[in-house]
């Protein structure tokens, strides 16, 4: 699924949100996870395109594009960034390569966007489909949107490390949104506490038929395990002045709160996220999501146009909460064919630091550093209930939180990297601190 950002900032941030799945293809748990669209992560070779590049030292004399990125961002970027200036126009509209830097993980390009005839851009934007030679687990966040120039500043993330090294690698992009609108606080009118007495039917999901899920059920989706959800399609709820989502069923399973709702295939990737709320505005989210498809005759397919929320809440006083929704939709759709080709230089050398320790459902082995952040190795299952507190503490007595993260597990093996919201000097980073245990690392 395509990953949404909520966290448009001045400077490069990765919103704290995002945390993608490499098995599930799915994940995030607040209301600006898309939906139900798949991000097409095709593979091609490289062709042999011409391509330009500069090196860090001429890029800033020479290339515009890269100078004004810099004054986007930070200037401490200048000594990772690599100059690109490629570009592609079609439909009037202009796309640049204007820098980008990789480590052993992951790649960070940053491109500009120019709307030379109309008004299709805005502050909103969010690459639809867009692929990159031999990436995967793509995210994108607008940077910077300039109105007076109809120019957004895109920054976009792919995982691939190593695979990028002095290679001709290939972007392109092929559909964009924007004009999103946000219907944040909805109400669903229904009375919870009469509900968790009332009888409901259920049918038993299979793994074959979800398209991925996230939060407590993620264990039960890895092992292949039946999932019991609600029957659809027997209780509807419509949502005041919204019309491309609804709630299709509602009801209590096993002591947990189903929340089952059926999007329209006619609104391209909305999506949203539905919560509790108690008397003192406290919000209670779902402990887990799964997304399904449901065929003509009732009956659960491969699909995701359906959504259910699970929800924890055995000793709250149902009479006493309200159920809400934050949900998100798109006014305008692009389709287009921008594609360039430029090469990466080789990846920096990464720092390894031994560390071992045990996060209950899985036990990290290994960390390793980069310009980009920090990364844990280990085996086991990492969770979206984990809350891991990681922190940077620099030789000049200055420290930085990694707050965004992102992880991927796939066969008990995993990955969690906590991204930087500016590139590491790994020079001059002091220790790591990791939930209140003091790391050292040696120069």
């Amino acid at each position: 699924m395509k990953n949404k950002l909520k966290e448009e900032l001045e400077q490069i941030e990765i919103p704290k949100e995002l945390h993608m799945r490499a098995k599930l293809g799915v994940e995030k748990a607040k209301s600006e996870q898309p939906r139900r669209t798949f991000k097409k992560a095709i593979v091609f070779p490289a062709a042999a395109v011409l391509f330009l590049i500069g090196s860090a030292g001429v890029g800033a004399a020479t290339f515009p594009s890269f100078n004004h990125l810099l004054s986007l961002v930070s200037p401490d970027i200048a000594l990772f960034l690599q100059p690109i200036e490629t570009t592609s126009e079609d439909k009037g509209i202009k796309m640049k390569v204007v820098g980008a830097m990789n480590d052993d993980e992951m790649a960070v390009i940053y491109v500009t966007m120019q709307d030379l005839t109309g008004n299709r851009l805005d502050k909103t934007l969010d690459l639809y489909d867009y692929t990159l030679t031999d990436g995967h687990m793509f995210n994108n966040q607008i940077v910077n949107y300039d109105k007076d120039t109809n120019t957004a500043t895109l920054r976009i993330q792919a995982n691939g490390g190593t695979n990028f090294n002095n290679k001709k690698i290939k972007l392109r992009i092929s559909s964009f949104l924007s004009q999103r609108y946000k219907h944040e606080g909805i109400k669903i009118d229904t009375d919870l506490s009469e509900l968790k007495n009332k009888n409901v039917d259920t049918i038993s999901l299979s793994t074959d038929s979800t398209s991925g899920g996230g939060g407590e059920i993620t264990d039960q989706l890895d092992t292949g395990e039946s999932i019991e959800i609600l029957k659809p399609n027997e209780t509807i709820l419509s949502l005041p002045k919204i019309k491309f989502m609804h709630v299709s069923n509602i009801g209590f399973v096993n002591g947990q709160l189903h929340v089952q709702t059926k999007w329209s295939d006619e609104d391209i990737d909305s999506h949203g996220d539905f919560y509790l709320v108690d008397p003192l505005g406290k919000k209670i989210n779902a402990a887990s999501k799964v997304y399904y498809g449901v065929d003509k005759s009732g009956k659960t397919v491969y699909g995701n146009n359906y959504v259910e929320y699970i929800f924890n809440a055995n000793n709250e006083d149902f009479s006493k909460l309200k159920l809400m929704g934050d949900l998100v939709s798109n006014g305008n759709f692009t389709k287009g064919n921008w594609s360039t080709t430029f090469k990466l230089h080789s990846v920096e050398n990464e720092k390894s630091v031994s560390f071992n320790e045990d996060f209950g459902s899985w036990k990290a082995t290994k960390m390793t550093l980069s310009s980009l952040g920090v990364t844990l190795y280990g085996k086991g299952h990492f969770k979206d209930t984990d809350n891991i507190k990681m922190s940077v503490k620099m030789n000049n007595g200055s420290s930085q939180s990694l707050e965004s993260l992102q992880n991927f597990s796939d066969n008990k093996s995993v990955k969690a990297k906590f991204l930087s919201s500016s590139p590491l000097d790994l020079s001059n980073i002091k220790a790591i601190n990791v939930n209140g245990t003091h790391i050292k690392v040696s120069r």
